[in-house]
């Protein structure tokens, strides 16, 4: 048999498909682990693709995507997010991982620094190793809710370094940063000369204060921001995102999908300009849903004594179970011992150790149950430690 490629060979794998796919083998298993929303697409949605498909919307679209849908993203990101753009500035794209694959493909040569979120997303290194770049892993500090720490991102910048990734609100630290962080790192991107990629996917899913797009406070010469409808309308199977960009930038953008993806479904981008001109009550009902699972996993885990960050956006919150050991061992643990799922804060970078992501996402009753045995397993665990380390009798 020919040999397969070595970069795409030696990719890591997702802790997160890591999981998933150990939870599949486990009978009545209580999944904490999945950050895909538990609603149904709004129906609205699916009856415009629908009708897209009859009237005809089943042949292939520009690169770059349909100018009527992005001259309604256009307009949401003027209205909602505070950019100043035109269509020439949005790209639509494959979900927001195809934004963000093809953002980074635009901008990194081979060899080329790439500093992430420390904890990350986990789909970040990968994309950096297929594409031959090094990933830099910049801490985020869980006692100011997962801000970066700037000191020392400053001090991970070197002659290599080509992007800043940030990300807001956060997955899987469900931070959402304030204006004079994300200003902060703007400034250190001019200093140096280096790109940011924001990437707010989850940029409609905030619980206390205000997002703020990087991007509107300055410097957006220098940014893309990659959204996505996925989280905001439910459409994770849908995959339709796309980036803001400089226009000089987005037809790269556009350019550089064509031999990965072409472009992206016709239908789809038909039920994202019925997602944005329709009803917007799904999208408040579906925030408030995930705060009222937010408050009810709070209450459970201060009912146990058990350590966390309170996320003020995204769907996740990361649960201290540094007093029980190594994540993976924890997660693993939960999953044979009480048939719980969760994610280790391993798969999210060196940072996340100590930590695992547990899913707002999912039914409450799934929810409290799960964090339930999990703070059991906790208590468990660190007695265990104790005791081997001759604490207790």
């Amino acid at each position: 048999m020919a040999r397969l490629a070595s970069t795409v060979a030696g990719t890591p794998h997702s802790g997160i498909r890591e999981m998933l796919a150990l939870a599949r083998a486990v009978p009545d298993v209580l999944n904490l682990g999945v950050g895909d929303p538990n609603f149904v697409t709004p129906s609205h949605i699916i009856e415009a693709a629908a009708q897209a498909a009859r009237d005809g919307f089943t042949k292939y679209p520009p690169s770059e995507g349909f100018a009527s849908l992005r001259q309604l993203l256009a307009a949401k990101v003027k209205t909602r997010n505070g950019l100043d753009v035109t269509e020439e500035h949005v790209v639509v794209t494959s979900g927001g991982t195809g934004g963000l694959f093809t953002s980074l493909l635009v901008l990194a040569d081979p060899g080329d620094e790439i500093l992430l979120p420390d904890p990350g997303w986990a789909n970040y290194p990968p994309m950096a190793h297929v594409l031959s770049a090094r990933p830099v892993f910049y801490p985020l500090d869980p006692g100011r809710g997962w801000a970066p720490d700037l000191d020392a991102l400053a001090s991970r910048v070197t002659a290599r370094s080509k992007v800043i990734v940030l990300t807001s609100p956060g997955n899987p630290t469900g931070g959402v940063h304030h204006a004079e962080d994300l200003t902060g790192v703007l400034e250190l991107a001019r200093r140096r000369d280096i790109w940011v990629i924001s990437d707010e996917s989850y940029d409609e899913i905030v619980f206390e204060g205000t997002h703020v797009s990087a991007a509107a406070l300055g410097d957006a010469d220098r940014v893309l921001t990659v959204f996505t409808l996925s989280k905001t309308y439910a459409m994770t199977g849908w995959r339709l995102g796309y980036v803001v960009a400089p226009p000089a930038v987005a037809a790269s953008l556009g350019k550089a999908q064509e031999p990965v993806v072409g472009s992206t479904s016709s239908i789809a981008q038909k039920a994202g300009e019925a997602a944005l001109t329709g009803p917007q009550d799904c999208v408040r009902e579906m925030c408030d849903a995930y705060r009222t699972r937010r408050d009810l996993a709070a209450a459970v885990l201060d009912g146990a004594d058990v350590g966390y960050v309170r996320p003020r956006g995204a769907f996740y919150l990361m649960v201290d179970v540094s007093a029980a050991g190594d994540s993976v061992t924890f997660a693993r643990t939960l999953l044979e011992r009480e048939h719980v799922s969760v994610v280790p804060g391993s798969a999210f970078g060196p940072n996340g150790e100590g930590w695992v992501r547990v899913s707002l996402c999912i039914d409450p009753d799934v929810l409290s149950e799960g964090l339930r045995r999990l703070a059991h397993v906790v208590a468990g665990c660190s007695r265990d430690r104790l005791t081997s380390a001759g604490t207790l009798d």
